[in-house]
Protein backbone atom coordinates (compact mmCIF):
# COMPACT_ATOMS: atom_id res chain seq x y z
CA UNK A 1 0.00 0.00 0.00
CA UNK A 2 2.96 2.10 0.45
CA UNK A 3 4.94 1.19 -2.38
CA UNK A 4 1.32 2.01 -4.34
CA UNK A 5 1.39 5.55 -2.54
CA UNK A 6 4.00 6.88 -3.10
CA UNK A 7 4.15 5.58 -7.31
CA UNK A 8 1.20 7.38 -7.42
CA UNK A 9 2.61 10.84 -5.33
CA UNK A 10 5.45 10.49 -7.71
CA UNK A 11 3.32 10.37 -10.93
CA UNK A 12 1.90 12.88 -10.02
CA UNK A 13 4.68 15.07 -8.85
CA UNK A 14 5.65 14.38 -12.23
CA UNK A 15 2.69 15.72 -13.83
CA UNK A 16 3.04 18.58 -12.05
CA UNK A 17 6.53 19.33 -13.35
CA UNK A 18 5.54 18.53 -16.73
CA UNK A 19 2.56 21.07 -16.73
CA UNK A 20 3.86 23.94 -17.67
CA UNK A 21 5.75 22.34 -20.69
CA UNK A 22 2.68 20.81 -21.68
CA UNK A 23 1.00 24.26 -21.18
CA UNK A 24 3.49 25.98 -23.71
CA UNK A 25 3.19 23.26 -26.40
CA UNK A 26 -0.36 22.67 -26.23
CA UNK A 27 -2.07 26.27 -24.51
CA UNK A 28 -3.79 24.76 -22.59
CA UNK A 29 -4.30 27.99 -20.45
CA UNK A 30 -5.06 30.12 -22.98
CA UNK A 31 -8.02 31.77 -22.12
CA UNK A 32 -5.95 33.17 -19.55
CA UNK A 33 -4.52 35.96 -21.67
CA UNK A 34 -1.82 38.47 -20.65
CA UNK A 35 -3.13 42.10 -19.54
CA UNK A 36 0.15 43.39 -18.20
CA UNK A 37 0.39 47.06 -19.20
CA UNK A 38 4.35 46.01 -20.89
CA UNK A 39 5.98 44.36 -23.83
CA UNK A 40 6.30 40.97 -22.99
CA UNK A 41 9.63 39.27 -24.34
CA UNK A 42 9.89 36.93 -27.16
CA UNK A 43 12.07 34.07 -27.72
CA UNK A 44 15.41 35.33 -27.86
CA UNK A 45 17.70 33.65 -31.29
CA UNK A 46 20.92 31.91 -30.52
CA UNK A 47 23.81 33.94 -31.40
CA UNK A 48 27.07 31.66 -31.34
CA UNK A 49 28.91 31.66 -29.52
CA UNK A 50 27.20 34.33 -27.29
CA UNK A 51 25.79 31.94 -24.75
CA UNK A 52 25.75 33.54 -21.57
CA UNK A 53 23.27 36.61 -22.90
CA UNK A 54 20.76 34.24 -24.36
CA UNK A 55 20.94 32.36 -21.25
CA UNK A 56 20.09 35.80 -19.52
CA UNK A 57 17.74 36.62 -22.52
CA UNK A 58 16.37 32.98 -22.22
CA UNK A 59 15.67 33.17 -18.60
CA UNK A 60 13.88 36.99 -18.87
CA UNK A 61 12.20 34.62 -21.55
CA UNK A 62 11.14 32.06 -19.74
CA UNK A 63 9.79 33.85 -16.20
CA UNK A 64 7.45 35.99 -18.78
CA UNK A 65 6.12 33.52 -20.47
CA UNK A 66 6.06 29.70 -18.39
CA UNK A 67 3.05 27.79 -18.87
CA UNK A 68 0.20 28.12 -16.43
CA UNK A 69 1.64 31.58 -15.58
CA UNK A 70 -1.15 34.27 -16.61
CA UNK A 71 -3.94 31.47 -14.82
CA UNK A 72 -1.78 31.46 -11.53
CA UNK A 73 -1.83 35.14 -11.96
CA UNK A 74 -5.73 34.84 -12.14
CA UNK A 75 -5.83 33.13 -9.38
CA UNK A 76 -3.53 34.89 -7.19
CA UNK A 77 -5.34 37.94 -7.86
CA UNK A 78 -9.09 37.34 -7.32
CA UNK A 79 -7.77 35.87 -3.71
CA UNK A 80 -6.06 38.75 -2.88
CA UNK A 81 -8.08 40.92 -4.35
CA UNK A 82 -11.84 39.52 -3.33
CA UNK A 83 -10.71 37.39 -0.13
CA UNK A 84 -7.83 39.44 1.34
CA UNK A 85 -9.42 43.21 0.17
CA UNK A 86 -5.43 43.71 -1.06
CA UNK A 87 -4.06 44.87 -4.04
CA UNK A 88 -2.05 41.64 -6.14
CA UNK A 89 0.06 44.66 -7.57
CA UNK A 90 0.81 47.03 -4.89
CA UNK A 91 3.32 48.97 -6.46
CA UNK A 92 1.34 49.39 -9.76
CA UNK A 93 -2.53 49.50 -8.33
CA UNK A 94 -3.67 50.16 -5.26
CA UNK A 95 -6.87 49.48 -3.76
CA UNK A 96 -9.16 52.50 -3.04
CA UNK A 97 -12.43 52.55 -1.26
CA UNK A 98 -15.66 52.28 -2.83
CA UNK A 99 -14.74 50.73 -5.87
CA UNK A 100 -11.80 52.97 -6.82
CA UNK A 101 -8.27 51.94 -7.70
CA UNK A 102 -5.36 54.51 -8.06
CA UNK A 103 -1.97 54.14 -9.62
CA UNK A 104 0.87 53.02 -6.92
CA UNK A 105 4.29 54.37 -6.97
CA UNK A 106 5.38 52.48 -9.52
CA UNK A 107 4.41 55.32 -11.74
CA UNK A 108 7.04 57.30 -11.18
CA UNK A 109 6.68 57.41 -7.33
CA UNK A 110 2.93 58.92 -7.69
CA UNK A 111 1.88 57.87 -3.91
CA UNK A 112 4.90 59.45 -2.20
CA UNK A 113 4.72 62.50 -4.39
CA UNK A 114 1.26 62.67 -2.99
CA UNK A 115 1.95 61.89 0.45
CA UNK A 116 4.44 64.57 0.56
CA UNK A 117 7.79 62.71 0.61
CA UNK A 118 9.23 63.33 -2.54
CA UNK A 119 8.66 67.36 -3.13
CA UNK A 120 9.71 69.51 -5.54
CA UNK A 121 12.31 72.24 -4.39
CA UNK A 122 12.05 75.94 -5.09
CA UNK A 123 15.30 75.46 -7.15
CA UNK A 124 13.89 72.62 -9.24
CA UNK A 125 10.41 74.39 -9.83
CA UNK A 126 12.61 77.45 -10.92
CA UNK A 127 14.25 75.45 -13.45
CA UNK A 128 11.37 74.30 -14.87
CA UNK A 129 9.89 77.46 -15.52
CA UNK A 130 12.96 78.84 -16.74
CA UNK A 131 13.22 76.10 -18.99
CA UNK A 132 9.61 76.56 -20.39
CA UNK A 133 10.38 80.39 -20.48
CA UNK A 134 13.28 79.41 -22.65
CA UNK A 135 10.92 77.51 -25.09
CA UNK A 136 8.20 80.50 -25.04
CA UNK A 137 10.58 82.71 -26.18
CA UNK A 138 11.86 80.53 -29.02
CA UNK A 139 8.51 80.47 -30.24
CA UNK A 140 7.40 83.76 -29.59
CA UNK A 141 10.40 84.33 -32.10
CA UNK A 142 8.11 82.45 -34.83
CA UNK A 143 5.01 83.87 -33.86
CA UNK A 144 3.55 81.26 -31.73
CA UNK A 145 2.06 81.32 -28.44
CA UNK A 146 3.25 78.64 -25.98
CA UNK A 147 0.60 76.98 -23.30
CA UNK A 148 1.64 74.40 -20.79
CA UNK A 149 -1.13 72.29 -19.20
CA UNK A 150 -0.99 69.79 -16.25
CA UNK A 151 -3.50 66.97 -16.15
CA UNK A 152 -4.09 65.96 -12.01
CA UNK A 153 -3.93 62.42 -11.25
CA UNK A 154 -6.87 60.67 -9.35
CA UNK A 155 -5.08 61.26 -6.68
CA UNK A 156 -5.56 65.08 -6.35
CA UNK A 157 -8.98 65.04 -7.42
CA UNK A 158 -10.65 62.40 -5.39
CA UNK A 159 -8.26 61.97 -2.52
CA UNK A 160 -11.22 60.51 -0.25
CA UNK A 161 -11.33 57.57 -1.95
CA UNK A 162 -7.59 56.51 -1.04
CA UNK A 163 -6.69 54.56 1.53
CA UNK A 164 -6.37 56.20 5.01
CA UNK A 165 -3.16 55.48 4.97
CA UNK A 166 -1.98 57.50 1.93
CA UNK A 167 -3.55 60.84 3.15
CA UNK A 168 -1.94 63.48 0.93
CA UNK A 169 0.59 65.79 2.74
CA UNK A 170 -1.24 69.57 4.37
CA UNK A 171 2.27 70.45 2.43
CA UNK A 172 2.57 72.36 -0.97
CA UNK A 173 2.48 69.59 -3.49
CA UNK A 174 4.95 69.61 -6.25
CA UNK A 175 2.36 71.18 -8.52
CA UNK A 176 1.17 74.16 -5.75
CA UNK A 177 5.59 74.41 -5.65
CA UNK A 178 5.68 74.86 -9.66
CA UNK A 179 2.39 76.92 -10.61
CA UNK A 180 3.69 79.31 -7.58
CA UNK A 181 6.87 79.98 -9.83
CA UNK A 182 5.38 79.55 -13.05
CA UNK A 183 3.00 82.72 -11.55
CA UNK A 184 5.62 85.22 -11.06
CA UNK A 185 6.32 85.04 -15.20
CA UNK A 186 3.91 85.44 -18.35
CA UNK A 187 3.75 82.22 -18.98
CA UNK A 188 0.43 80.43 -19.51
CA UNK A 189 0.02 77.67 -17.16
CA UNK A 190 -3.56 75.40 -17.37
CA UNK A 191 -4.04 73.75 -13.66
CA UNK A 192 -7.45 72.15 -14.06
CA UNK A 193 -7.70 71.29 -10.55
CA UNK A 194 -10.13 73.61 -8.69
CA UNK A 195 -12.39 73.45 -12.54
CA UNK A 196 -12.52 69.49 -12.25
CA UNK A 197 -12.95 69.58 -7.96
CA UNK A 198 -15.76 72.06 -8.79
CA UNK A 199 -17.35 69.44 -11.44
CA UNK A 200 -17.20 66.00 -9.89
CA UNK A 201 -20.77 67.09 -7.53
CA UNK A 202 -22.10 67.07 -10.87
CA UNK A 203 -20.49 64.35 -12.83
CA UNK A 204 -18.05 61.86 -12.08
CA UNK A 205 -14.50 63.38 -13.75
CA UNK A 206 -12.47 60.16 -13.43
CA UNK A 207 -12.36 57.00 -14.34
CA UNK A 208 -12.80 54.38 -11.10
CA UNK A 209 -10.71 51.87 -12.91
CA UNK A 210 -8.29 53.33 -15.36
CA UNK A 211 -5.86 56.42 -14.45
CA UNK A 212 -7.32 58.66 -16.83
CA UNK A 213 -9.71 61.38 -16.61
CA UNK A 214 -12.91 60.12 -18.45
CA UNK A 215 -14.54 61.64 -21.22
CA UNK A 216 -16.37 64.49 -19.17
CA UNK A 217 -13.31 65.14 -17.25
CA UNK A 218 -12.13 65.52 -20.58
CA UNK A 219 -14.27 67.95 -21.87
CA UNK A 220 -14.16 69.92 -18.68
CA UNK A 221 -10.26 70.11 -18.44
CA UNK A 222 -10.27 71.03 -22.53
CA UNK A 223 -12.66 73.56 -21.80
CA UNK A 224 -10.57 75.76 -19.56
CA UNK A 225 -7.98 75.39 -21.74
CA UNK A 226 -9.56 76.59 -24.52
CA UNK A 227 -10.83 79.20 -22.47
CA UNK A 228 -7.37 80.18 -21.54
CA UNK A 229 -6.17 80.85 -25.42
CA UNK A 230 -9.22 82.46 -26.23
CA UNK A 231 -8.23 85.36 -23.70
CA UNK A 232 -4.84 85.81 -26.33
CA UNK A 233 -7.11 85.12 -29.74
CA UNK A 234 -10.73 85.83 -29.29
CA UNK A 235 -10.87 84.41 -32.69
CA UNK A 236 -10.97 81.08 -30.98
CA UNK A 237 -15.02 80.30 -30.35
CA UNK A 238 -15.41 79.30 -26.86
CA UNK A 239 -16.44 75.70 -25.84
CA UNK A 240 -19.83 75.05 -23.82
CA UNK A 241 -21.15 71.84 -22.40
CA UNK A 242 -23.92 72.94 -24.16
CA UNK A 243 -22.74 72.43 -27.80
CA UNK A 244 -22.60 68.73 -26.45
CA UNK A 245 -25.00 65.69 -26.14
CA UNK A 246 -23.94 63.75 -23.53
CA UNK A 247 -25.43 60.61 -22.35
CA UNK A 248 -24.72 58.42 -19.31
CA UNK A 249 -24.30 54.89 -19.86
CA UNK A 250 -22.81 51.61 -18.40
CA UNK A 251 -18.89 51.66 -18.10
CA UNK A 252 -16.20 48.83 -18.41
CA UNK A 253 -13.03 48.13 -16.79
CA UNK A 254 -10.39 50.16 -16.93
CA UNK A 255 -6.21 49.85 -17.47
CA UNK A 256 -5.84 49.69 -13.43
CA UNK A 257 -8.28 46.65 -13.38
CA UNK A 258 -6.98 45.12 -16.69
CA UNK A 259 -3.24 44.66 -14.81
CA UNK A 260 -5.02 42.63 -12.01
CA UNK A 261 -6.98 40.85 -14.54
CA UNK A 262 -10.79 42.01 -12.74
CA UNK A 263 -11.70 43.78 -15.86
CA UNK A 264 -14.83 41.80 -16.36
CA UNK A 265 -15.77 42.37 -12.64
CA UNK A 266 -14.43 45.61 -11.91
CA UNK A 267 -16.00 48.67 -13.66
CA UNK A 268 -16.97 51.77 -14.20
CA UNK A 269 -20.50 52.78 -13.18
CA UNK A 270 -20.61 55.23 -15.12
CA UNK A 271 -19.26 55.95 -18.88
CA UNK A 272 -20.70 59.16 -20.62
CA UNK A 273 -21.04 58.87 -24.17
CA UNK A 274 -20.36 62.60 -25.23
CA UNK A 275 -21.54 63.65 -28.99
CA UNK A 276 -20.55 67.25 -30.22
CA UNK A 277 -23.52 69.15 -32.30
CA UNK A 278 -22.80 69.50 -35.89
CA UNK A 279 -20.82 72.76 -36.07
CA UNK A 280 -18.29 71.38 -32.94
CA UNK A 281 -17.41 67.93 -35.39
CA UNK A 282 -13.95 67.96 -36.30
CA UNK A 283 -12.72 65.99 -39.12
CA UNK A 284 -9.86 63.56 -38.92
CA UNK A 285 -7.41 63.75 -42.36
CA UNK A 286 -4.60 61.75 -41.40
CA UNK A 287 -2.33 59.52 -38.87
CA UNK A 288 1.56 59.56 -39.26
CA UNK A 289 3.63 56.93 -37.59
CA UNK A 290 5.64 58.33 -34.55
CA UNK A 291 8.66 56.28 -34.10
CA UNK A 292 9.77 58.06 -30.95
CA UNK A 293 6.46 57.48 -28.79
CA UNK A 294 5.46 54.47 -30.62
CA UNK A 295 1.97 56.15 -30.95
CA UNK A 296 0.43 57.90 -34.48
CA UNK A 297 -0.15 61.30 -34.88
CA UNK A 298 -3.05 62.47 -35.94
CA UNK A 299 -4.54 65.33 -37.94
CA UNK A 300 -7.41 67.32 -37.77
CA UNK A 301 -9.87 69.55 -40.01
CA UNK A 302 -11.86 72.14 -38.10
CA UNK A 303 -14.49 75.03 -38.62
CA UNK A 304 -12.59 77.44 -36.20
CA UNK A 305 -9.20 79.18 -36.66
CA UNK A 306 -6.11 78.90 -36.54
CA UNK A 307 -3.04 75.83 -36.48
CA UNK A 308 -2.49 74.03 -33.23
CA UNK A 309 -0.03 71.81 -32.69
CA UNK A 310 -0.58 69.69 -29.49
CA UNK A 311 2.19 67.01 -27.43
CA UNK A 312 0.92 65.31 -24.86
CA UNK A 313 0.65 62.45 -23.02
CA UNK A 314 -1.95 59.84 -22.75
CA UNK A 315 -4.38 62.29 -21.09
CA UNK A 316 -4.19 64.21 -24.67
CA UNK A 317 -5.06 61.34 -26.33
CA UNK A 318 -9.08 61.73 -25.28
CA UNK A 319 -8.61 65.58 -25.73
CA UNK A 320 -8.69 64.61 -29.68
CA UNK A 321 -12.18 64.33 -29.39
CA UNK A 322 -13.10 68.04 -28.04
CA UNK A 323 -10.32 70.47 -28.97
CA UNK A 324 -9.72 70.15 -33.15
CA UNK A 325 -13.04 71.48 -33.54
CA UNK A 326 -12.00 74.96 -32.72
CA UNK A 327 -9.12 75.39 -35.18
CA UNK A 328 -8.94 75.76 -38.89
CA UNK A 329 -6.04 72.81 -38.25
CA UNK A 330 -4.72 70.65 -35.48
CA UNK A 331 -1.96 68.05 -35.12
CA UNK A 332 -1.60 66.02 -32.03
CA UNK A 333 1.71 64.36 -31.12
CA UNK A 334 2.16 61.59 -28.33
CA UNK A 335 5.28 62.33 -26.51
CA UNK A 336 7.64 64.25 -23.59
CA UNK A 337 9.40 66.74 -25.82
CA UNK A 338 9.02 69.66 -28.30
CA UNK A 339 10.91 68.68 -31.52
CA UNK A 340 11.94 72.42 -33.45
CA UNK A 341 11.93 71.26 -36.33
CA UNK A 342 8.42 69.96 -36.23
CA UNK A 343 7.26 73.32 -35.09
CA UNK A 344 9.48 74.81 -38.03
CA UNK A 345 7.70 72.18 -40.63
CA UNK A 346 3.76 72.60 -38.89
CA UNK A 347 3.87 76.57 -38.37
CA UNK A 348 1.38 76.27 -36.18
CA UNK A 349 -0.03 79.74 -34.21
CA UNK A 350 -0.62 78.31 -31.16
CA UNK A 351 1.36 75.23 -29.29
CA UNK A 352 0.20 73.19 -26.08
CA UNK A 353 2.31 70.98 -24.22
CA UNK A 354 0.91 68.65 -21.90
CA UNK A 355 1.95 66.50 -19.23
CA UNK A 356 -0.17 64.60 -16.46
CA UNK A 357 0.93 65.77 -12.77
CA UNK A 358 3.07 62.87 -11.69
CA UNK A 359 5.26 63.72 -14.28
CA UNK A 360 5.81 67.58 -13.81
CA UNK A 361 9.63 67.10 -13.91
CA UNK A 362 9.08 66.46 -17.48
CA UNK A 363 8.71 69.90 -18.17
CA UNK A 364 12.22 70.85 -17.55
CA UNK A 365 13.38 69.02 -20.46
CA UNK A 366 9.85 69.24 -22.77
Amino acid sequence: MTSTRSTLLAFLFGILLLLPTLDQLFGLTARFGSTENRQISGVPPLNFPHVRSFTRQFDQYYKENFGWRNALFYAYSRWKLNVLGESPLPEKVVVGKSGWFYLGNSYNNVINQHRGLQPLSVDSARYITNHLLMRQQELAKQGIRLYVMVAPDSHSIYPEFLPDRMEASSAPSRLDVLKQAVQQTDLPFIDVRDTLISAKPRHVVYNQTDTHWNDYGTLIGSAALLERIRQDQPAVPPMQTSDFRIEQQKGVGGDLVRMLTVQDEQKDPVYYYIQPSGNRTARQVATEPNEVSGFPSTRFAGSGSGKLLFVGDSFSHSMMQFLPAYFRESFFVRGSQLNSSLVRKERPNVVVIEVVERNISFLGNF
